[in-house]
């Protein structure tokens, strides 16, 4: 009887400890990690990665980046991504339809000075942005602390990623040209265009704007001012026209020899108006004389060139178009 109250006693005085611990539930698993490995980072870009696998482990996770290491050297290089750089960052939501000056954009937007390259504390996703352009390319990896309410812990090189190099720009689609027919523009002929008739360079970090020329084999400009430069009217009876990048600008100006064209936001365009990233432009019958190769006539066929163009930096670019086996007529 006497063991059986000692038994007892130990029995009750564990379950009056026991009781006032407080056991988290929940698990923090051990093999939490990043499905991609490494993640690609482009400079210079906006950029989020996919979100890390959890593996079980019991939400809302906590996440904290510790240490970023160059993965070739061993180097402990932190220190560089603990930099702040000034960069326009986005208080409200951005409505391509309603914010069409730059007044309007920059309500919108306040300068800020933010990390280049963060982890996000929730998902674990790897977000960049545009100021990565400070950062040296390279294979990077990096230890996460993860908490959870069951436990913490901290994983050494979870996570790695490779900073590469990106353009400032791209060029989507291949350039195009087509001459349509005077009054029955199902009569078609296709010029052979390719990547060579296209040239972009960013003359300046600063501008916001795109700078268009169209020009004859010669390198001969076509004139905007004077009507030597048109919209192209959509196909069929529905009317209207085509995209251009007057569609995705703040401002368009006329030139003899160029159109300018202000943007207010990167990437320019920020999303597509359902022609992919293509202009479509037009030039009249009466200012093309066609290579006597092609067997047409003079003003009776305009001239139709499309281009696409995607900017990923603020800054100034240059398009010159050329638009093969053409002479310009003034």
């Amino acid at each position: 009887m006497k063991n059986k109250n000692i038994i007892t006693g130990l029995v009750l005085t564990t379950l009056a400890f026991t009781g006032c611990k407080k056991i988290n539930d929940g698990n923090l698993s051990n093999i939490i990690r990043y499905e991609v490995q490494p993640t690609e980072v482009p400079q210079g870009r906006a950029f989020v990665s996919s979100a890390i696998n959890p593996e079980g482990s019991t939400k809302p996770l906590q996440i904290k980046l510790l240490n970023i290491y160059n993965r070739e050297t061993g180097e402990n290089v932190t220190s560089l991504f603990q930099q702040k750089y000034q960069h326009k960052v986005w208080k409200a939501l951005y409505d391509s339809k309603k914010d069409t000056t730059l007044a309007l954009i920059d309500a919108k937007r306040v300068d800020s000075m933010i990390y280049p390259l963060v982890i996000n504390p929730v998902s674990g996703q790897i977000e960049a942005n545009y100021t990565t352009v400070n950062l040296p390319l390279g294979k990077y990896k990096f230890d996460l602390e993860i908490s959870n309410p069951a436990s913490s812990k901290v994983y050494k090189d979870i996570g790695e990623f490779d900073l590469i190099s990106a353009p400032f720009y791209e060029i989507p689609a291949v350039r195009s040209t087509v001459a349509m027919k005077i009054g029955a523009e199902t009569t078609t002929k296709l010029i052979p265009s390719n990547a060579n008739h296209i040239k972009v360079k960013r003359i300046s970090e600063s501008g916001d704007k795109v700078i268009v020329r169209i020009v004859d084999k010669n390198g001969n400009t076509f004139n905007p001012n004077k009507g030597e430069i048109a919209r192209r009217p959509n196909s069929g009876t529905q009317g209207g026209f085509l995209q251009t990048m007057q569609d995705y600008s703040l401002s368009t100006t006329l030139f003899d020899d160029r159109m300018e064209f202000q943007f207010g936001v990167v990437p320019f365009p920020l999303a597509s108006l359902g022609n992919g990233f293509n202009y479509y432009y037009r030039i009249p019958a009466k200012f093309v004389k066609y290579d006597d190769s092609l067997e047409l006539p003079y003003n009776t066929y305009s001239c139709n060139a499309r281009f696409s163009f995607r900017a990923f930096a603020p800054g100034t670019y240059e398009i010159e178009v050329i638009v093969p086996q053409v002479i310009r007529v003034p």
